[in-house]
Formats: structure tokens, sequence, C-alpha cells
């Protein structure tokens, strides 16, 4: 009778605490979305995306799509796509460049602390990834900053 009971407890608890993670556009420009992500009821999270940008479209189709994101509060910036491991293993190094000013290292799928970046991409035109691959040649992948202001004054009102 105690397992019983025991069992019963179990799905109980497991049916009241069961959430149904979701991914949802708050507000979207031609350039730049502010998304939510979480689970029904227990949290959501937003975060500033940029519309995608395709690696070597005509050279490495396979390795897809990349985005530039900005999670709130916490202004981390961080460069991600789709089979972007694979791209990045052939790589020396990695640059992120607004407008022509100081490029600054970044690594893929890593969070960059990126306040002070974030002030510079509120004032620019472009973020540049230059993606460095040692053999001489390197591979620029730009977002436009057109609507990055607009989007990023979403953020509170998303994150509430």
């Amino acid at each position: 009778m105690k397992e019983l009971a025991f069992i019963f407890g179990l799905l109980t608890c497991f049916s009241v605490h069961s959430a149904e993670p979701f991914v949802k556009t708050y507000y979207n420009n031609k350039n730049w979305a502010v998304m939510q992500v979480g689970m029904t009821g227990q949290f959501k999270q937003c975060a500033l995306r940029s519309s995608m940008h395709f690696l070597d479209k005509a050279k490495n189709p396979k390795y897809g799509a990349t985005f530039l994101e900005v999670s709130y509060p916490s202004n981390n910036i961080t460069f991600s796509g789709e089979n972007i491991g694979a791209y990045f293993k052939i790589s020396k190094g990695t640059k992120l460049q607004i407008d022509n000013g100081a490029g600054v290292g970044i690594r893929p799928e890593t969070p960059l602390p990126g306040k002070d970046i974030v002030d510079i991409m509120l004032k620019g035109k472009v973020v540049g990834i230059e993606i460095d691959f040692s053999n001489g040649e390197s591979s620029t992948h730009k977002f436009s900053l057109s609507g990055f202001a607009e989007a990023y004054k979403v953020l509170p009102a998303c994150a509430k």
C-alpha cells in the first residue's frame, strides 16, 4: 500500500509541475526581433535576435544560418547558429567589429559580456563578425543595426 501511495504522489507531482517550453516573437522589425523563451507558468527570458545571415552561401551552404543575440538584462552578446560548431572548428579566431571600430574577440556560442558593446551598437550601422581561417582567407558576416535601437527599447517590456 505504501508503494501505491508513493507512486500516486509521484504522478501527482509530475502532473502539477509539468510545463510546456515556448519560444515566442514578442516584437519584430526588418532586422531584429525580441524573442521570449521559457516554460509556461514558470519563467520567461527575453533576448534581442538579429535576422539570420547565411554562412558563405556559395561555398558552404551546409553550415546554415547565423544570428547575433543580445540577452536581457545582462547585455551578453552571443554569435550562434545552425551547425556553427563545425564551422568554427576550422577557424583560427573570430572577432566582432562595429562599423570601423576596434575588433573584439568573440567565441561562437559563448556569451560575451557586452554592455559597452551594446552602447556602441545603439549608435552604429553594421556589426561584422570576421572569421580567420589561418590559411590567408577570412570571412565576414554582417548584421545590420538598422532597427536595433528601436528593438532594444522593447526588451524591458518583454521581460515584465
